[in-house]
């Protein structure tokens, strides 16, 4: 039991950091995008209607968003594993978490790979059994 506990502990850790150091990368990728937007959209207003520049940046707005958000979930998925809670939320975070090469890829795969194990399971059903209160 105690490797299971280290194993979610750790994958724990590096969840956490991963998704905080995912965050700076996507302002940075943020701002450079929003300075090469500057002079597409100075282009793209000279040659194309209106609508067609407002939607070029709305969606590169959406995905920016999206983007975040999988990050802050990758974050309470590390809260997450820590506490043994929410067994589903974080084997999903974990798959959603593997096409995001290739840190995410690793990071996905091992906590996979650990959230399948039969004790680490019973850890997170022994977890949930006592937060539930006795009627």
């Amino acid at each position: 039991m105690d490797r299971d506990q280290r194993h979610l502990q750790l994958l724990s850790k590096l969840q956490i950091i991963y998704g905080i150091l995912n965050i700076f990368v996507t302002l940075i990728f943020y701002w450079v995008v929003k300075d090469l937007s500057d002079a597409t959209r100075d282009y793209l207003g000279q040659t194309r209607p209106e609508l067609e520049v407002s939607l070029l940046i709305g969606f590169g707005v959406i995905f920016y968003l999206i983007g975040f958000a999988i990050l802050f979930c990758i974050i309470l998925a590390g809260q997450s594993l820590a506490r043994y809670e929410n067994y589903r939320f974080c084997l999903i975070v974990a798959i959603c978490e593997c096409p995001i090469f290739p840190f995410g890829t690793l990071l996905g795969i091992a906590t996979i790979v650990v959230l399948l194990r039969d004790s680490v399971k019973q850890l997170f059903l022994k977890n949930s059994q006592k937060s539930q209160p006795v009627n």
